[in-house]
């Protein structure tokens, strides 16, 4: 069988940045199994598969296949599809012109995507992630000492202020803050301090981020998925955009802010937060924004 497949990267736009991704535009006829065998052989942090959509009033249906598993959805596939997707000529055509506005079927609903054209093409997509939820303040200092040991710091490394916490809109993620940004550079990962936690918290992403001016700083820990670090990470993005709305710690007090990811591994991304809050301040949704560049296509035989 023949599988033909397009790549690009994401949350930047310019190629050989950004975290690539693998994309097959059309899936039919592969088995769970066989998108499974097809993520590990690309090894990329994610590749997806798009299928008809449950809902014809929906644009598609996406999986979202880490080497290891398969996982309910993800930022940079989720960016990065819906760019192909557009140029493919697959999606939102009305006699020529792309619609600014789809929803797309992941592991735990719709989520609605704003298609951004740029130069007459869409290279800019904007998400809205799942409905926030969250954990109490992570206190106790003997886990808090694990969390320094998993990334190879001293425990004086983490935020003196800010408690790590886990924050979902989707994927659970565990946000650590930490000092400064060079403590941020300086993280190692240390594989089984960290594969524990996440068993043990039951989170998918390890988030360690740090101020950087009217900026954050952050690197991304997920090994239990096959990743060792992730160079753009969109779905730990939007708990973070979370985490700080509700520690009122939300970079210059504005809802909108940057995430610089990537640095460290020589593949510079730029994430888009939004954090949505009621009249109290309190979070009640998320919006997550990034550029994507198409790169390769081919084919399969599987």
């Amino acid at each position: 069988m023949k599988v033909d497949f397009v790549t690009c990267d994401v949350f930047t736009s310019r190629p050989f940045a950004g975290n690539p991704l693998l994309v097959v535009p059309d899936a039919r006829g592969l088995t769970t199994s066989g998108m499974q065998a097809i993520a590990r052989e690309i090894n990329y942090s994610e590749s997806t598969f798009v299928l008809p959509p449950d809902n014809p009033r929906h644009a598609y249906r996406q999986r979202t296949f880490v080497p290891f598993k398969e996982i309910p959805y993800a930022g940079h596939p989720t960016v990065g599809t819906a760019v192909v997707m557009a140029a493919e000529g697959r999606i939102g055509t009305r006699g020529g012109e792309i619609d600014g506005r789809i929803l797309v079927e992941v592991g735990f609903g719709a989520l609605e995507l704003d298609l951004i054209r740029e130069a007459g093409a869409v290279r800019r997509v904007r998400m809205s992630q799942g409905a926030p939820a969250w954990e109490e303040p992570v206190m106790d200092g003997d886990l808090r000492k694990r969390f320094a040991r998993a990334l190879g710091l001293s425990k004086d490394a983490l935020h003196a202020a800010l408690p790590p916490q886990v924050v979902s809109t989707g994927n659970r993620t565990l946000a650590i803050p930490l000092a400064s940004v060079a403590d941020v550079s300086a993280a190692v990962a240390d594989v089984p301090t960290l594969n524990s936690l996440e068993r043990d918290l039951d989170v998918l992403i390890a988030y360690l981020f740090a101020f950087d001016g009217g900026r954050i700083r952050a690197r991304a820990f997920c090994p239990g998925a096959g990743v060792p670090e992730d160079p753009a990470t969109g779905s730990a993005a939007g708990p973070l955009g979370v985490y700080l709305a509700l520690h009122g710690a939300l970079p210059g007090g504005s809802p909108r802010f940057v995430i610089d990811q990537g640095i460290e591994m020589g593949r510079p991304s730029e994430i888009e937060v939004t954090a949505e809050r009621d009249g109290a301040g309190r979070p009640t949704g998320v919006r997550v924004a990034g550029s994507a560049v198409p790169m390769m296509r081919g084919s399969l035989e599987v």
